[in-house]
C-alpha cells in the first residue's frame, strides 16, 4: 500500500467517519529512580543496541526495532536533561545574588556571616552536580544520536542492495525455459493465499465486529449525503453547455465541482473496501499474496480516477469554453487522452503484476524468471503509453497565436519533460539488464511523484483561485466579507498574496519532505531531520527554534497592531480635544511610536526565550556592527531623538540646510522629510541639523521679512520716494504693522539714489505673493508720482593693452 494512498485513506476516513476514540486512562506513574541508576541502564541499553546493529543481514523490522528503542531512550534522556537545565537556571538565579558580594569592585562590602557562606558553597555543590547530569544526558542523546545515524545507513545500504540486486535477463533463454514452471508456482502461491485468505476469518471478524459495522454505515451515510450535496451542487456551479464566454473564476470553480463529483465519492469508496482488509505488515506470511492483489486493485483504481477527474476536469476535451489550462484544443484532446490510457494501463497492469508475484524488492528467487518478464512488460507498457504523453504536439499553447511562447510551460516544462523521456527509457533499460527490482521500484517512484507534483499544483490553484474570489468585489464571497467586516463595496483586500505565499510554502515543504520518501529515503531520517530543524539553534544556554521566531513575530506583529490603534486613538480623540501647537502632537505621536516599537522588540525577544540578564552579550557584539557599519545609521537615529528633545526645528517651520530651503513637513527617527517651493521632497539625515548651520526663519516665530532695495533717478523727491514706500507697504496684503516697514535712504549713487524697503509678512509662505504685489504696487505709485528709475550702470570699457 503505497505512502499516498495511506495518506488518502486517513484522510477521507477521518472526514467520513469521525468516530471518537474510546477514552483511556493515563499510564501510572512510575517512581523517580536515580540518575546514576538511569544512567546505567541507559548504557546498558546502547551497548545491546550498538551490538545488534553491527550483526550482518538485519531486516527491516530488526532495524525498526532497534531504532525505535534508541529513540525511546533519546527521549528519556532528553527529558532529564531538560529537568537539570531547568534546574541549574533555578540554581544560578540563587547563587548570582551571594556571588554579586564577592565582586571585589563592590565598595564597602560588610563582613560575610558564616550562614552565608555555607549557603553559597552548598549552591555551587548542587550546581555542579546539576551540571554533571546535565553533561551525562547530553552525552546519552549524542551516542543515541549517532546510533540512530548508523541504523538509517544499515537500512540505506540494505534498500540499495534490494534495489540494485541483478535477477536474470529477460532475454535470456533460460528465463523463458523456465517460464513455464515459474507461471505454476506463481499460481499455487496464489491460489493457496486465497485460499487462506477466505479459510482464516480476517474478513469474516470484521464483519461481525460491531464497531465496524457502525463505522461502515456512518461512512456510508456521509457518502450518500456527500452525493447528494454534489447532485445539489453540479447543476448549479458546474459547467453550462449554453455559456458562451465563462470567466477564469467560473472555469476554476465549475473544474473543481466537476473534478470532485467524478472522483470524490468512488475515491472514498474504494478507500472504505480498503479499510476491511487486514493490514500487509501484521498478517501472516501465507496471507501476504492476496492481500498484495487486493490492496494494489484498490491503490491503481484510486490512481486512475484521481488522474480521470484531473484531466477531465482542467482539460475538458469536450467544451473548450470551460478549460482551465491553456492547452491549444486539438493538444488538449491529445495529451487528455494519452494521460487517461497511461493511467488504464497502470491500474490494469498493477493487480496483475502483483498476482504474478511482482514487488519492489523483487519478489519471490523461486518465480525470478517470472518477475524478470513481468517487470519487462510493465516498463515497456510505461515507456510505450508514456513516452506519447510527453511529445510536444499535446503540449501547444492555446496562446501561441498571439505571439506567446507556443508550447505549455516553455523552455523550463520542455527540460523536464525531456528528463522525464530518459527517465522512462531508464527504466526499460534497467528491467531489459534484469534489474527488476529497481525498474519496478523507479516506476512506482516516478507514478507517485508525478500525481504528487500534479496534486500540488491542484492545491495551488485552488488556494489561489479562493483567495482571488474573496478578494473581488463582485463575487459572493467577496460581497460577504465586505459585508461582515463593514468595509466600501469596493474597498481593497490586502493581504492575499501573502496567503497565497504562505499557502505555498506549506505545499513546497509537504512536497519536498514526500518527494524523497517516494523515491526510498528513510522516513524515520527524513523525519529526524526535520525534528531537527524545528528545534532549532542555540545562542548561549538558550535554544530558539523556528516555532519560536514564528511567535515572536506574530507577537512583534500584535504589539504593533495595538500600538497604532492606541497612536490612532491619541492622534484623533484624545490630542485634538487638548490646546497645543500641531508642532507638538506631532512630536508626542512620533515619541510613542518609537516607545511602542521598542516595546515591541523587547516583548518579542521575551518570546524567544533570551534572558535581559544575558542580552548584554548580543547588545555587544551589535556595538562592533555599529562601531563599524552601522554608525551612519546610528548617529541619525540619535540625531533624530535630540530633535525631537530640543526641538530646534519643528514641523511647519521654514529652514534652510544647506543648499535646500522648504517647509519640515515630518521629523522621522531617521531623516527629516523637507518640502521645497516647487513641491518636491527632500529627505535630510537629522545629522545635518546638528553637524551643519540651519537657518529657521519661523524659530521664535511666524513672522518673516522681505527687503526690496532699487535706485530712483537723480532730481528726485526722497520724501516723495519714502511717502510712496509707506503706502505700498500698508497697501499689500499679509505685510504685518508690528514691526512696522522700514524705508531706508542708502546712499547717493554714480546714477540715481539708492532706496531700501523692509516688509514683515506674516508666514513665511506668503513672501512670494507678498513680494510680488509689492513690487506691482511701488512701481504703480513710482509712475503715479513722475519718479523715474535710475539708468543701470555702464561698466567702464576694458583697458588697451600696452603696445
Amino acid at each position: 500500500m503505497s505512502l499516498l494512498t495511506r495518506l488518502l485513506l486517513i484522510f477521507a476516513l477521518c472526514l467520513v467517519a469521525p468516530v471518537p476514540a474510546p477514552a483511556q486512562a493515563p499510564p501510572p506513574a512510575t517512581p523517580e529512580r536515580p540518575f546514576a541508576v538511569m544512567v546505567d541502564a541507559w548504557t546498558r541499553a546502547l551497548d545491546r543496541i550498538a551490538q545488534d546493529a553491527g550483526r550482518p543481514n538485519l531486516i527491516d523490522a530488526e532495524v525498526d526495532r532497534l531504532r525505535s528503542e534508541t529513540s525511546g531512550v533519546k527521549q528519556a534522556a532528553s527529558q532529564v536533561a531538560a529537568q537539570a537545565r531547568d534546574e541549574a537556571s533555578g540554581l544560578r538565579g540563587l547563587l548570582a545574588p551571594l556571588e554579586a558580594r564577592l565582586d571585589p569592585k563592590t565598595p564597602d562590602t560588610p563582613p560575610e556571616p558564616e550562614a552565608v557562606r555555607q549557603q553559597r558553597e552548598r549552591l555551587r555543590a548542587d550546581l555542579a552536580l546539576v551540571d554533571a547530569r546535565v553533561k551525562q544526558a547530553e552525552l546519552i542523546v549524542a551516542r543515541a544520536d549517532l546510533l540512530i545515524a548508523q541504523l538509517s545507513r544499515v537500512r540505506s545500504d540494505q534498500f540499495a542492495r534490494t534495489v540494485l540486486k541483478k535477477g536474470p535477463s529477460p532475454l535470456a533463454p533460460s528465463t523463458w525455459a523456465r517460464l513455464p514452471a515459474d507461471i505454476g508456482a506463481a499460481w499455487s502461491a496464489q491460489a493457496e493465499s486465497w485460499r487462506d485468505l477466505v479459510s482464516s476469518g480476517a474478513l469474516t471478524s470484521a464483519i461481525q465486529d460491531p464497531d465496524r459495522r457502525r463505522e461502515t454505515l456512518v461512512s456510508i451515510v456521509g457518502l450518500v449525503a456527500a452525493w447528494l450535496v454534489l447532485v445539489w451542487w453540479r447543476p448549479r456551479h458546474g459547467r453550462d453547455a449554453q455559456a458562451v464566454d465563462p470567466s477564469y473564476r467560473d472555469r476554476a470553480i465549475a473544474a473543481a465541482v466537476d473534478g470532485v463529483g467524478m472522483v470524490a465519492l468512488p475515491v472514498m469508496a474504494v478507500l472504505l473496501a480498503l479499510s476491511w482488509l487486514p493490514a500487509i505488515e501484521t498478517s501472516s506470511e501465507s496471507l501476504r499474496p492476496a492481500l498484495r492483489t487486493l490492496y494494489s486493485v484498490g491503490n491503481n483504481a484510486i490512481f486512475f480516477l484521481i488522474v480521470y477527474g484531473l484531466s477531465e476536469s482542467s482539460l475538458t476535451p469536450k467544451r473548450p469554453t470551460w478549460r482551465l489550462l491553456p492547452f491549444a484544443a486539438d493538444s488538449a484532446a491529445l495529451f487528455c487522452g494519452r494521460i487517461q490510457r497511461l493511467a488504464g494501463f497502470v491500474a490494469i497492469a498493477g493487480p496483475i503484476a502483483k498476482f504474478w508475484g511482482l514487488q519492489p524488492d523483487g519478489g519471490a528467487p523461486e518465480v525470478a524468471g517470472l518477475i524478470s518478464l513481468i517487470g519487462l512488460v510493465v516498463s515497456g507498457g510505461l515507456a510505450f503509453f508514456g513516452l506519447p504523453a510527453l511529445r510536444s504536439d499535446g503540449w501547444r499553447s492555446s496562446a501561441a497565436a498571439e505571439g506567446e511562447a507556443p508550447l505549455i510551460g516553455g523552455y523550463t516544462w520542455l527540460l523536464c519533460r525531456l528528463a522525464l523521456g530518459l527517465l522512462l527509457i531508464a527504466i526499460l533499460a534497467a528491467a531489459l539488464l534484469g534489474y527488476t527490482a529497481l525498474a519496478v521500484h523507479a516506476s512506482d517512484a516516478l507514478l507517485d511523484s508525478l500525481l504528487l507534483v500534479f496534486l500540488a499544483l491542484t492545491a495551488h490553484a485552488i488556494v489561489h483561485d479562493v483567495v482571488e474570489a474573496v478578494g473581488a468585489p463582485d463575487s459572493p464571497p467577496g460581497r460577504w466579507l465586505r459585508r461582515v467586516f463593514g468595509l466600501a463595496p469596493d474597498s481593497a483586500i490586502h493581504g492575499r498574496f501573502a496567503i497565497v505565499l504562505l499557502a505555498d510554502l506549506v505545499l513546497l515543504v509537504g512536497v519536498a519532505m514526500l518527494l524523497p520518501i517516494l523515491w526510498g529515503a528513510d522516513p524515520d531520517d527524513i523525519v529526524d531531520k526535520a525534528n531537527k530543524l524545528v528545534a532549532g539553534f542555540s545562542i548561549g544556554q538558550h535554544r530558539i527554534s523556528p516555532i519560536d521566531i514564528g511567535v515572536s513575530l506574530l507577537v512583534f506583529a500584535a504589539a504593533i497592531a495595538i500600538v497604532r490603534l492606541a497612536r490612532g486613538a491619541l492622534r484623533d480623540r484624545v490630542l485634538p480635544t487638548l490646546h497645543m501647537q500641531d508642532d507638538i502632537r506631532l512630536s508626542i505621536d512620533a515619541v510613542i511610536n518609537y516607545a511602542g516599537i521598542a516595546l515591541a522588540l523587547v516583548l518579542a525577544i521575551s518570546a524567544l526565550g533570551i534572558d535581559f540578564t544575558n542580552l548584554a552579550l548580543i547588545v555587544g557584539a551589535l556595538s562592533v556592527g555599529i562601531g563599524l557599519g552601522l554608525q551612519n545609521l546610528a548617529n541619525n537615529t540619535i540625531s533624530g531623538v535630540v530633535l525631537l528633545m530640543e526641538r530646534p526645528i519643528k514641523v511647519g517651520d521654514r529652514v534652510i540646510v544647506g543648499k535646500h530651503e522648504g517647509i519640515v513637513r515630518r521629523i522621522n527617527v531617521r531623516a527629516t522629510e523637507v518640502e521645497t517651493g516647487q513641491r518636491a521632497i527632500v529627505i535630510v539625515p537629522n545629522s545635518e541639523f546638528l553637524q551643519s548651520a540651519v537657518v529657521n526663519w519661523t524659530y521664535a516665530d511666524n513672522v518673516g521679512r522681505i527687503d526690496v532695495a532699487f535706485a530712483v533717478a537723480h532730481g528726485s523727491d526722497p520724501e516723495r520716494v519714502e511717502a510712496i514706500l509707506r503706502a505700498a507697504a500698508e497697501a499689500t496684503p499679509h505685510i504685518v504693522a508690528v514691526p512696522r516697514p522700514v524705508v531706508m535712504f542708502k546712499a547717493i549713487g554714480t546714477t540715481g539714489l539708492d532706496f531700501e524697503l523692509r516688509v514683515y509678512v506674516d508666514n513665511p509662505a506668503n513672501t512670494i505673493v507678498t513680494q510680488n504685489a509689492l513690487n506691482r504696487a511701488i512701481l504703480a505709485g513710482l509712475a503715479d508720482g513722475g519718479i523715474a528709475l535710475a539708468p543701470p550702470a555702464v561698466p567702464p570699457p576694458p583697458k588697451a593693452a600696452p603696445a
